[in-house]
């Protein structure tokens, strides 16, 4: 017997279900935790599309209990973290390597049953083997981790660069640690929180500022003799974009990590663009960086242990909804304990 938090289209609702045989290819996952993201919230606001009913929850962990019959990978007792975004292998943008652009994309959590629950079947190729001592909460993140790390990869940082982070949220401390590991000559963080501003200082930025500051643009221009040769912005609104792309240098590189509302919009100049020689970039999902995160992970390339966590357990998800909703805390996550 499992219990779940499934999502109707308009709320959630606890549920029980028995649990079947594994099929296949597929691997029966004992969860133990399950990051709250906010396409969540956005899902829950009807903000983001989902396949309801289904049971939410894409950023989790936990340990087999059964495999399907031709299983090869995996086998019960491992610990497991998850990549939700599955590929068909077969559309023209599977074909061309651009699998997170696949045509028939799915997610468990968004479309196929996900992680707020005990226990969830997942595809063996969606299974990636995690130290057994990583704590579970942790080894949830592996998922918006890996997602940070190909933005990272994307801003293609060189040697002497100067590098703004806009936004200190998880995913903006996350892309400042992946930051330090590059030879950039300034990394700075814009964050109008002020603990969360201390955060990044105390990660390595070289400085960090309020958005708010009026003299912002002109104090990171003045630090980075004309502005920053990447900015990678984190926060997904319309004006966080604005003030990450005020603050490149000429031949600079805008890489937009954060999701903004899809009809939210401002006004560029192409001549801009032209005469600076400006690249901007989205950067979606995770193709290809999942066991990198786990392995920068693995080797303490990256540390978690100063990632405000706050748990909660599967019968609080509406306390755990509104941790993550308000912000209470870097991160939300929810526990099933044995």
């Amino acid at each position: 017997m499992m219990k779940a938090i499934q999502f109707n289209g308009k709320s959630l609702n606890p549920i029980e279900r028995d649990l079947r045989d594994p099929r296949s290819h597929e691997v029966l996952l004992r969860v133990q935790a399950c990051g709250i993201c906010g396409t969540d919230i956005k899902i829950l606001k009807g903000e983001s599309e989902a396949s309801p009913p289904v049971i939410l929850g894409h950023e989790f962990c936990g340990i087999v209990e059964e495999t399907g019959t031709q299983v090869t990978s995996v086998k019960p007792g491992d610990s497991i973290s998850v990549d939700p975004n599955i590929a068909c292998g077969q559309c023209r943008f599977c074909r061309k390597g651009k699998v997170h652009l696949c045509e028939n994309l799915t997610a468990l959590g968004v479309n196929i049953d996900g992680g707020f629950a005990t226990h969830c079947f997942v595809p063996e190729s969606q299974c990636y083997h995690i130290p057994p001592d990583l704590p579970p909460e942790q080894a949830a993140l592996m998922e918006p981790l890996s997602c940070a790390l190909y933005g990272f990869q994307k801003a293609e940082i060189h040697s002497g660069d100067a590098v703004v982070v806009v936004g200190g949220g998880m995913i903006g401390l996350l892309m400042l640690k992946l930051v330090m590991l590059s030879p950039a000559r300034m990394v700075l963080l814009v964050e109008p929180d002020e603990s969360r501003r201390n955060s990044g200082i105390s990660l390595g930025a070289d400085a960090a500022f309020n958005p708010h500051d009026l003299r912002l643009q002109e104090k990171i221009r003045t630090l980075t003799r004309g502005g920053a040769d990447c900015v990678i912005e984190c926060v997904g609104n319309i004006q966080a974009v604005k003030t990450a792309y005020s603050l490149l240098n000429r031949g600079g590189h805008l890489i937009l990590f954060g999701v903004p509302h899809p009809e939210e919009s401002f006004a560029l100049y192409p001549y801009e663009l032209f005469k600076n020689d400006i690249r901007i970039s989205g950067s979606f999902l995770n193709p290809e960086t999942f066991q990198v995160a786990i392995d920068l992970v693995q080797s303490k390339k990256i540390t978690l242990d100063d990632i405000e966590i706050k748990t909660f357990s599967l019968g609080e998800i509406k306390q755990a909804i509104e941790n993550q909703t308000e912000h209470k805390s870097l991160k939300t996550v929810v526990t099933m304990k044995p």
